[in-house]
């Protein structure tokens, strides 16, 4: 058996390494060891420490979102951060998926395709989403069988009835990022199941995924501007709630109204079917984008597993690629789960029974606020040529230079020799 030209001090300081699969004969009892141990882990614990920072980074802002929101029932605190959470999440929005938009059309490997451009199309339209944003200025606000979505045109160039639309369209831009949340899945699914992506998205017809969110978001806005006017009535009724907890005269908020159960002759409340249908088509538009999330996601991410075990028919380029991609999707469906669909189901849900709940859902705007300023950031860290491009830049800017892979991802054992390949130099295959 040939002797291993790998020394021990080397094994012993970098005991994560990529051993090749084809031949053992030149493996030492500490490297076949360590091989055998790294099969039965199946997991490379130096990418999976980037991946739980990644997490992390993530969700930390996540979780001080919500305690800080839970807590918004105190009239102070919530005056303090509506005047400037929506400016700072817009402004961080806007930051994070321009820097996120130029990496895509610059910094992304040509195996991407077609899904370059659907992520440029998310990022831009969460440009797009926290300039309307930060210009609308909503408040979301519940208040017994009712929950309103208002704007104080008070000082502003537009008028009620130009704010009401403002607020329609701002609606609609929800409904948008319901549907870009199926899509983003759909096509990933696609990307990895080769027969999927024949069957139902051959040729150009992919891109008609990027038409989806824009029925979904010009539907969601019709039905607010059909079934959610305000009245005399709903003034009435609002006006009480909203100039208590926000100090804004009813006559200078324009606003959308859900008003599911209105108060009839006989002094009590009413289902009212139109609003029901509205809502219920609103229902269809969630459930259908959250389906398509947890549906495509799991049978992604079976597909992505059966495709990185099959190591004949796959390089190792695709695999870490399409392992990337995933776990940011992992990351990408926690952040709607959080931000959207669980704050939208309790503003939905809770006036529908007339069950006024004991904290204001102000909190809905803030998270919705939150949502595009947290969404790049899987990318930017995960992927790994938009993570090194960043670091690189900074430390560029810090007059460091460029960093290198690390060693020990990028050093191979030969199986011939037992020698250590370093970054350049052909090593057979590879076991990632």
């Amino acid at each position: 058996m040939p002797k291993t030209t790998t020394p021990k001090s080397f094994v012993d300081k970098n005991p994560i390494i990529y051993f090749p699969v084809s031949n053992l004969n030149g493996l030492s009892k500490e490297q076949r060891a360590m091989l055998e141990l790294q099969i039965m882990l199946g997991i490379d614990w130096a990418e999976i420490m980037k991946y739980l920072i990644a997490y992390a980074i993530t969700f930390v802002p996540l979780a001080i979102c919500l305690f800080c929101c839970m807590c918004s029932y105190l009239t102070a605190f919530t005056r303090n951060l509506r005047d400037h959470v929506g400016i700072v999440c817009a402004f961080t929005s806007i930051c994070l998926n321009l820097v996120l938009t130029y990496l895509i059309l610059v910094k992304s490997p040509k195996k991407l395709g077609v899904y370059k451009y659907l992520m440029c199309y998310i990022s831009l339209f969460e440009v797009f989403y926290s300039i309307w944003d930060m210009m609308t200025e909503p408040i979301v606000h519940s208040y017994k069988a009712a929950f309103v979505v208002l704007r104080d045109y008070n000082g502003s160039v537009f008028d009620r009835e130009v704010s009401f639309v403002l607020v329609c369209i701002y609606c609609g831009l929800f409904g948008f990022s319901m549907a870009i949340f199926g899509v983003h899945f759909i096509y990933r699914y696609g990307a990895v199941n080769k027969s999927f992506s024949e069957r139902f998205l051959p040729g150009n017809w992919v891109y008609m995924l990027f038409a989806i969110p824009l029925w979904y978001g010009t539907w969601w806005a019709v039905l607010c501007y059909i079934y959610f006017y305000y009245t005399d009535i709903t003034d009435a009724y609002m006006k009480e709630t909203i100039e208590y907890h926000y100090g804004i005269p009813i006559k200078d908020s324009s606003y959308i109204i859900v008003y599911f159960q209105p108060t009839g002759a006989d002094g009590k409340p009413h289902p009212d079917p139109k609003i029901f249908f509205a809502i219920g088509c609103m229902w269809y538009m969630i459930i259908s984008s959250m389906f398509s999330v947890f549906y495509f996601g799991i049978r992604c991410y079976w597909q992505i597993r059966k495709t990185i075990n099959q190591s004949a028919a796959v390089s190792a380029t695709t695999k870490n690629l399409q392992t990337q991609l995933f776990h940011a999707l992992v990351v990408q469906t926690f952040i709607p789960l959080v931000l959207m669909y669980i704050p939208i189901g309790i503003l939905f849900f809770f006036p529908m029974v007339i069950w006024e709940l004991p904290f204001t859902t102000e909190f809905v705007g803030y998270t919705i606020a939150l949502y595009p300023a947290i969404d790049p950031l899987p990318n930017m860290i995960i992927i790994k040529c938009y993570r090194h491009a960043i670091q690189g830049f900074f430390m560029k800017i810090f007059g460091r230079g460029k960093r290198g892979e690390t060693q020990h991802s990028l050093n191979t054992v030969d199986a011939q020799s037992g020698s250590v390949v370093q970054p350049g130099r052909s090593a057979g295959t590879r076991f990632v």
